[in-house]
């Protein structure tokens, strides 16, 4: 699944530096898909809301990036005496255009019986 933050990235030189403000200035418009994956650990998981932390950002070749992050998350279940919060480290690539900037994140939205038609 493809997420974008708009603008104008024209004159942008594409620093690890200016992109990471750029980036975190702009967050919020990618939070909720970066931190989608909680699914796969439980449906229980539930992510620590502005925890987010951008902890590197890599060229990989002309415009194309990775960037490093990680953020806390926490399961609560008192039936099951689970309360227990950890932090996950993942990685996104992204590429960076004229006008916006592109990541490619893995979609871990729950299947429904309608996607096995």
């Amino acid at each position: 699944m493809n997420k974008e933050i708009r603008g104008d990235f024209s004159r942008c030189h594409s620093s690890a530096s200016q992109l990471r403000q750029i980036i975190k200035d702009n967050i919020s418009t990618i939070e909720e898909n970066l931190t989608s994956g909680l699914m796969y650990y439980s449906e229980d998981a539930r992510y620590v809301a502005g925890s987010l932390e951008i902890l590197e950002i890599k060229s990989i070749q002309l415009n194309d990036y990775s960037m490093t992050y990680r953020y806390q998350w926490y399961i609560f279940n008192a039936c099951l005496d689970i309360n227990t919060q950890d932090y996950i480290t993942n990685a996104v690539t992204f590429i960076v255009h004229p006008e916006k900037i592109i990541f490619d994140i893995i979609d871990y939205d729950k299947p429904s019986t309608a996607d096995e038609l």
